[in-house]
């Protein structure tokens, strides 16, 4: 099956009405970037870290997402940096359209040619390609989960097998580590919150 949409990825990083760090990415149609940018920063104007609690950092953080999005985001990510949490959280990554859900350490197609792999814990990345590609991206991830891999060898690794991913990072929680990582035809870019 060929995707008949050509798409572009988009990130930016701001505040949250309570003055939390995020950073949110995702794929959208080519030419909606900036379009999808300014809606995005709408988040701005969420209160996202009211609670301490692991699940409800993650569902307030992707109910805000899917009250923002427009129908023509394909795939969105959000990373939040809130103080003082014990585990990692604070990071989403998936369809606005569909039901959240927590990471189920698998390789779904949730549009036709794009995928999804997400791991509790983290990471959770999107990409173009097919299912074969994701057994080489879910391997490549379970070594960085590891520490076998840096984030640059992971991106660089994920480069090889497709231009247009987008890799999303927990932001919250002992040794999370923050950030979305995207690529397209564009090139490579990333946020983090060093």
């Amino acid at each position: 099956m060929k995707n008949t949409i050509a798409y572009e990825s988009f990130l930016l990083k701001t505040l949250t009405k309570d003055n939390f760090s995020i950073i949110v990415g995702g794929f959208c149609p080519k030419g909606k970037k900036l379009e999808a940018i300014n809606i995005y920063e709408k988040i701005s104007e969420f209160m996202l870290g009211q609670s301490k609690d692991e699940y409800i950092i993650d569902y307030t953080l992707a109910e805000a997402i899917k009250k923002i999005s427009p129908e023509w985001v394909s795939v969105v990510g959000a990373s939040i940096s809130i103080d003082n949490i014990k585990n990692k959280t604070g990071g989403i990554i998936g369809s606005p359209c569909e039901q959240n859900e927590s990471a189920q350490d698998e390789i779904e197609e949730i549009i036709t040619g794009i995928y999804l792999i997400s791991f509790s814990g983290g990471p959770g990345a999107a990409f173009k390609g097919s299912y074969s590609d994701g057994l080489k991206l879910k391997n490549i991830l379970i070594e960085y989960k590891k520490g076998k891999y840096d984030i640059d060898t992971v991106t660089n690794k994920f480069s090889e097998i497709t231009d247009l991913y987008i890799l999303v990072e927990d932001g919250s929680g002992y040794m999370s580590r923050g950030g979305i990582y995207v690529s397209d035809n564009n090139g490579k870019h990333y946020k983090t919150f060093n």
